[in-house]
C-alpha cells in the first residue's frame, strides 16, 4: 500500500513539473541523451503537446483523488452524537415529557391498575424552581382524555412543578397511561408507587391492563411531579416495597 502511495505522489510531481516547467523537465530528463542540447531541444510544439498530456494527468490525479477521498469519507463510521445532559440523568430513551397534573397522592391503589418501576426520583425546589430544565421540557399527551389521568390540573397560570416536592420517572407503554400515585409519608421514609392502566378501562377488571405490565420500549418517559407533606429532607425515598429509589442528581 505504502508502495503504491509513493508511486502515485511520484506520478503527480511529474505530470505537474510537465504542465508548468516543460523545458526543465526535459533538459532534466531527456537532454542528458542528446549530443547537441541546443539542436535537439523540442519546439513549443512539442511543449505544447506535453503540457496538455500533463494537464490531462494532472486532472486524472485530482479527479481519481476526489472520489477516492468521498469514498473514504462516506465509509467512515458515523460519530456518536455527544451524550446530553437529559440522557446521563434519565438514559437514551425518549426526552422526558412532564405530566403537568397536581397529584397529592392516596394510601392505596385501585386493585385494576398496573403497578410500574420507578426508575428514579429527582428533588424538586419549587421555591426557587429548580431544577429550571425541569420547566422547558413538554408537557405529556397521554392517550385519551386529560381527565381520566392522576391527578388535577394545576391553578391557572401555575405548573404543577410549582407545588411538587420530587419527580419520579416511570416508562409506560404508549397505549397506556399513569391513573395513579400511592404516596406513604412518615418521619423517616417516603414511599411511592405508580400504577397506569388503558384509560378506558380504569375502574374494571379489564383483562387490556394486564397490558401495560412490563418494560416498555417505545412509549413516553414521564416525569411524574409529587406534592407531599413536607419537603423529602432526609428521609428515604422508597418503592413501595420498602426498597430505596434512585435518586438522580441534577446535571447541567
Amino acid at each position: 500500500m505504502s508502495f503504491l502511495v509513493f508511486a502515485a505522489a511520484l506520478f503527480a510531481v511529474f505530470f505537474v513539473w510537465g504542465l508548468f516547467w516543460p523545458r526543465s523537465q526535459w533538459r532534466v530528463l531527456a537532454s542528458w541523451m542528446r549530443r547537441d542540447r541546443e539542436a535537439a531541444e523540442p519546439g513549443a510544439a512539442a511543449y505544447g503537446a506535453q503540457r496538455v498530456i500533463s494537464g490531462i494527468g494532472v486532472a486524472t490525479f485530482i479527479t481519481v483523488g476526489t472520489v477516492t477521498g468521498i469514498t473514504y469519507v462516506q465509509a467512515l463510521p458515523t460519530p456518536e452524537p455527544p451524550v446530553t445532559a437529559l440522557q446521563k440523568m434519565w438514559g437514551n430513551a425518549p426526552e422526558p415529557v412532564v405530566v403537568n397534573r397536581v397529584i397529592m397522592g392516596s394510601d392505596a391503589a385501585d386493585p385494576s391498575l398496573v403497578a410500574e418501576d420507578i426508575l428514579g426520583y429527582q428533588i424538586v425546589d419549587n421555591v426557587n424552581h429548580r431544577p429550571r430544565y425541569l420547566a422547558f421540557l413538554k408537557e405529556y399527551d397521554p392517550p385519551g382524555s386529560d381527565d381520566n389521568i392522576l391527578g388535577g390540573d394545576p391553578s391557572l397560570g401555575f405548573a404543577a412543578l410549582d407545588s411538587a416536592e420530587l419527580v419520579v420517572n416511570v416508562r409506560v407503554k404508549a397505549q397506556c397511561a399513569p391513573m395513579e400515585a400511592v404516596v406513604i409519608e412518615t418521619e423517616t421514609t417516603v414511599q411511592i408507587g405508580i400504577f397506569s392502566a388503558i384509560p378506558e378501562a380504569v375502574g374494571s377488571a379489564h383483562p387490556g391492563n394486564g397490558y401495560c405490565s412490563g418494560d416498555a420500549m417505545v412509549g413516553p418517559t414521564l416525569l411524574i411531579p409529587i406534592n407531599l407533606g413536607a419537603d423529602v429532607g432526609e428521609r428515604d425515598v422508597q418503592n413501595l416495597d420498602g426498597s430505596s429509589m434512585t435518586r438522580i442528581a441534577e446535571i447541567k
